[in-house]
């Protein structure tokens, strides 16, 4: 059998799907994502994006892994407390899919190394429960043009929006959560948070970076854009149609013509 056998078998079933097929397999293996956070939101949404053939996944956080992850961030195991969370998930991830090349970076976000790092990707994943980094990191993203893709999780809600910032009907994420209003909720820490829930929305995280990298190739139609909310408790899964506030502080200074 041909040394690429296994490639092929790798990624069969995505070559099978419409507006998938070959080339946007190829389209995927040649992509960068920059996944910011390896929590519970990181862990799943880096492990999709590996195990589906993303060709470059830099991953940053400069969190260490202790036994309160253990329950939700299925990455690690009991061995890996006091490891970086990036460089114990990037030895397991390179057991998923030794092809995709791994920048583990150890390090918490901030400006100058988002604006370095951004323009470098095809996709970013806010995987972060900090409200001051996810405005940092959407700043950055319409800035350089990038898509973000953004994820948040709580008790038993979860959330999820994508933004393209070359589509000037996208609302970013500035445009939809006010930076000079922070919301009062904290992080899991103090609130808690369903393990499945973060599982959840990691995943649908990958999925919606997937389905950017393949639109911008033309492989698929653009979506409307919709604010996904998830109340896992009660089963109710609700999307609003949002639109782009043209007095936004981000994005109307920021956005490309």
């Amino acid at each position: 059998m041909a040394e690429t056998d296994p490639d092929l078998l790798r990624h069969s079933r995505h070559a099978l799907l419409t507006g998938f097929d070959e080339e946007g397999v190829e389209a995927l293996r040649t992509a960068r994502a920059l996944v910011i956070g390896a929590g519970g939101l990181g862990c799943p949404a880096a492990t999709y994006l590996v195990a589906s053939g993303i060709g470059t996944l830099h991953w940053m956080d400069g969190d260490q892994v202790d036994g309160t992850n253990l329950g939700r961030q299925v990455l690690f195991g009991p061995d890996d407390i006091g490891r970086h969370k990036v460089d114990a998930g990037a030895t397991a991830l390179t057991r998923i899919n030794p092809e995709t090349r791994i920048i583990a970076e150890a390090v918490f976000a901030d400006a100058a190394l988002l604006d370095q790092a951004i323009p470098l990707a095809d996709v970013v994943l806010d995987c972060t429960d900090r409200w001051e980094t996810r405005q940092t990191i959407n700043a950055c993203c319409v800035k350089h043009g990038v898509p973000l893709v953004s994820a948040a999780a709580i008790e038993w809600s979860g959330q999820l929006l994508a933004v393209d910032p070359d589509r000037p009907e996208h609302a970013c994420y500035a445009c939809v959560f006010d930076p000079a209003h922070e919301p009062g909720a904290a992080a899991c820490g103090a609130y808690g948070v369903l393990s499945p829930l973060v599982g959840a929305m990691g995943c649908l995280q990958a999925a919606e970076a997937i389905k950017l990298i393949l639109t911008r190739q033309g492989r698929q139609a653009s979506p409307p854009q919709l604010l996904s909310l998830l109340d896992i408790r009660s089963g109710q899964w609700q999307q609003l149609k949002i639109a782009r506030n043209p007095a936004c502080t981000v994005c109307s200074d920021l956005r490309r013509e």
